[in-house]
């Protein structure tokens, strides 16, 4: 199935299973992203991905005291809004924690006015005109690498930033709440569309839903485990994302795949908090059944190898 869903857009691309893309040229000088490594992400993937994932994420992922940002999204489902959209070749997976790097003019102009009012800011950048002025909310979508722009992104809310001398700003921003794009209002100097903002489609509390997330959380366990075995790393501690609810488990899984940003989009567009450990079910246990073939195969070359010592 196509990342890419449906999406208000002349001249739309080939339809597909889950409707058509957004195409998009690819400039030169996009804002990107920092890295901000945590302590054992980079031997989570390449423990869970197999051949996958040689290096940390990309992405933060916040720790299970997110209640406040539950809170903003239970006020945003169903609502339609326009925001400025900053496509970027990374996947706002939900609740994470998105480090950015702006020195683009275009959106040097589009955050200074994001943060109009807040402290450290370039005031002569701000355009007071804009409907989202002050608002420290924009929209980030995944483009992948034809430049075609996926139309189910993610609202982005500024936490922190920090202007440098030259005009530069880091922004920390997190990942709020999902949203599908209805309409392009405008495509210069930054684009611009009318979002709707989605909801999931299950109840997080829902017996079911619950053992299957711990169904999931002990199958990533014992692959972690294995993989890093087999790499003669020591057993990891468990992480304490394995604590979250279902939904925001289900998430943070999904950041677990860095070097797979179209596998992480598709597990973003799906509404089902079920269907989305389901998805991540089947990955786990590939990646697993790909490690016993490691470990068999490891060993039997060490076998081989003590009966010709022997010899």
């Amino acid at each position: 199935a196509s990342i890419m869903a449906t999406v208000v857009i002349p001249p739309a691309g080939l339809p597909s299973p889950r409707g058509g893309v957004m195409p998009r040229g690819r400039g030169k000088g996009c804002a990107g992203p920092g890295c901000v490594p945590r302590r054992g992400c980079g031997k989570i993937a390449r423990a869970t991905q197999g051949e996958r994932g040689s290096r940390a994420r990309r992405v933060g992922f916040l720790s299970p005291a997110t209640s406040r940002i539950k809170i903003r999204c239970e006020a945003l489902k169903g609502e339609k809004r326009t925001v400025p959209i900053f496509p970027l070749g990374l996947v706002p997976v939900l609740f994470s924690s998105i480090p950015l790097h702006i020195f683009e003019a275009r959106y040097r102009v589009l955050f200074n006015t994001l943060l109009a009012g807040e402290k450290a800011i370039d005031e002569g950048l701000v355009n007071h005109e804009l409907d989202y002025v002050g608002t420290k909310q924009f929209g980030l979508c995944y483009v992948d690498k034809e430049g075609n722009i996926a139309s189910v992104g993610a609202l982005l809310e500024i936490e922190q930033h920090q202007q440098l001398e030259d005009g530069r700003l880091f922004v920390q921003s997190t990942s709020i709440q999902r949203f599908k794009v209805l309409d392009v209002v405008e495509q210069r100097p930054v684009l611009v569309c009318e979002v709707e903002f989605l909801e999931e489609t299950d109840v997080e509390d829902d017996g079911e839903i619950k053992a299957l997330a711990s169904d999931v959380g002990d199958l990533f366990m014992k692959t972690l485990k294995l993989g890093l075995s087999i790499d003669g790393v020591a057993e990891p501690e468990v992480p304490e994302q394995m604590t979250l609810p279902p939904t925001q488990f289900s998430y943070w899984l999904a950041t677990l795949f860095p070097k797979d940003p179209d596998q992480q989009q598709m597990l973003l567009q799906i509404d089902s908090t079920k269907d989305r450990l389901e998805r991540e079910k089947e990955i786990f246990q590939a990646t697993y059944n790909y490690h016993l073939a490691r470990s068999s195969i490891k060993s039997a070359f060490n076998d081989t190898s003590t009966s010709e010592g022997s010899d």
